[in-house]
């Protein structure tokens, strides 16, 4: 291309630039809803998600009802997901499953409604409740849609927030361990063992409730010493037995030992 064909073909960039720009300055200004729509669209199509959701964001409330509703919607809660805006994007996604419950997109929307949550879940330390809206959404899906091809991934989010969760309660019981709170540790830790017999924390669980009832059996009152140490001694049985080749096995073996020579004392 010579330079006269370079130079024609910026003008031309430039002139389509303005006049899109021209075309969505009018759009936004109007109160005809038709062109709003048909411009935001436009914009969508086109990847422009920020400004066909200043637009849509105008016109879905009036279009729900009507033959455009649920397009719009759809768009209005996609241009959201697109732009990483995933609490944003989860309500709407919602809304949409709740006006259009047999559209075509239900899946896919549902899908992406739990997703969003996911996505937004907040680290175990802090509180959980978007985690449990995250799990809520991905479960509807998992069993509504059970053989859906996005079933691997929701299956693969589902495990992961529950692993958060288990390992926010296992934290909260070593965090009793770790202020010398004995007994509500060796509840929390009775509690998370009950409650999550398959969790990835079991072993470590398992030591610090062993560790909780030696510390406790060794700051026990007389009376309780020889009751306490022996409850320690099933604890620690117990643990090896289920974990024989643990890495704390030899912290363990120590605690045990100690626990033998108080117990032939007593």
């Amino acid at each position: 291309m010579n330079m006269k064909g370079k130079v024609i073909a910026i003008m031309l960039i430039i002139s389509l630039a303005f006049s899109a720009c021209g075309e969505y300055q009018k759009a936004l200004k109007t109160e005809d809803y038709e062109l709003k729509y048909k411009v935001a669209k436009s914009l969508y199509e086109k990847g422009d998600y920020a400004r066909s959701m200043r637009l849509l964001e105008k016109v879905v409330g009036f279009y729900i009802g009507r033959p455009q509703g649920e397009e719009a919607l759809y768009m209005y809660a996609d241009s959201y997901y697109k732009r990483k805006k995933y609490l944003l994007a989860a309500y709407q996604y919602e809304r949409f499953t709740k006006n259009y419950p047999r559209s075509e997109k239900a899946e896919q929307v549902l899908f992406l409604q739990g997703k969003c949550y996911f996505l937004e879940s907040p680290k175990y330390s802090l509180d959980q409740e978007g985690t449990y809206k995250a799990l809520d959404a991905l479960q509807e899906y998992i069993d509504r849609y059970p053989n859906s091809e996005n079933l691997r991934e929701a299956n693969n989010m589902v495990l992961e927030l529950l692993t958060k969760l288990q390992r926010k309660s296992f934290e909260i019981a070593k965090g009793y361990d770790k202020i010398r709170d004995y007994q509500a540790a060796i509840k929390s830790f009775d509690n998370f063992l009950i409650e999550n017999p398959g969790s990835v924390f079991r072993e470590e669980a398992l030591y610090y409730r062993f560790h909780s009832a030696y510390e406790l059996a060794k700051n026990s009152v007389k009376s309780k010493e020889k009751q306490r140490f022996e409850e320690a001694k099933n604890q620690y049985e117990n643990f090896v037995r289920i974990f024989p080749d643990s890495d704390f096995k030899g912290r363990a073996d120590k605690m045990y030992q100690d626990i033998l020579k108080k117990i032939s004392e007593l």
